[in-house]
C-alpha cells in the first residue's frame, strides 16, 4: 500500500508479511480456474492499494473475458487517474470502494498517513464525472467511512458530502475493530 494508516490491518505485526504483486503464473492459473468453475465475482484486491498493481486495468479485462460479471476493488484514490478510470470501467470493473474515513483534509490526512485529501476528492470526482460520461449505471459506487474517536464527530458530514452525489450507490459506516489484540509473534501464540 502506498498509505500507512495506523488503524489498517496491514499495521499489525508490520513486516511480517511478504509483500508483492501476484505473479503472470498465479493469476492465468485464477483465469482457468475461474473458466472451468463458472466462477461469477472476483475481489481485486486484499490488504492493500490495487492500484499499485500497473497491470490492474488489464487484469480486470482478462477477468472479464474468463466470464466473470463482478468484479470489484477497494482503494484510496491517490493513484486514480483519469486514464486509470477509464481503462477500468472500459474492462468491465463492476464495483469499486472508495475507502475515505473523514470529511475534511486534516482528519483525513491524520487517519491516512501519506494521502491528500484533495487530490483524492479531484480523483473521485472524475471517476464519477466518467462513469456518468459512459453511462456505466451498472458499476456501483461505494464510499466508506470506518468510525472511530479521531473522526465521529465529522460523520454527518461526511454523508452530507456524498448524499447528493452523482454516481455514488452506497455510503458506508463501519466502525472500528481494535486490531492491537492481535499483535503477536508466532511464538507467543
Amino acid at each position: 500500500c502506498n498509505l500507512k494508516c495506523p488503524f489498517c490491518s496491514r499495521m499489525v505485526n508490520w513486516g511480517e508479511l511478504d509483500i508483492k504483486h501476484m505473479s503472470g503464473d498465479v493469476w492465468d492459473g485464477i483465469l482457468i480456474e475461474a473458466r472451468k468453475h463458472g466462477l461469477r465475482s472476483l475481489f481485486m484486491d486484499h490488504d492493500g492499494e490495487s492500484l499499485m498493481n500497473p497491470k490492474l486495468p488489464e487484469m480486470v479485462k482478462e477477468a472479464s473475458k474468463a466470464g466473470i460479471i463482478d468484479i470489484w476493488m477497494h482503494t484510496n484514490a491517490n493513484l486514480l487517474t483519469s486514464e486509470l478510470s477509464e481503462k477500468l470501467i472500459d474492462n468491465g470493473l463492476t464495483k469499486i470502494n472508495f475507502s475515505i474515513d473523514a470529511s475534511t483534509k486534516e482528519t483525513h490526512e491524520k487517519l491516512r498517513i501519506g494521502s491528500n485529501y484533495e487530490k483524492v476528492i479531484k480523483n473521485i470526482n472524475e471517476f464519477l464525472r466518467l462513469k456518468s460520461k459512459k453511462k456505466a449505471k451498472y458499476l456501483r459506487v461505494r464510499v466508506s467511512f470506518v468510525v472511530q474517536k479521531e473522526n465521529i464527530q465529522e460523520k454527518e458530514s461526511f454523508y452530507e458530502f456524498w448524499k447528493n452525489a452523482p454516481g455514488v450507490n452506497v455510503i458506508a459506516f463501519q466502525n472500528l475493530q481494535e486490531l492491537a489484540l492481535f499483535e503477536k509473534k508466532d511464538e507467543e501464540c
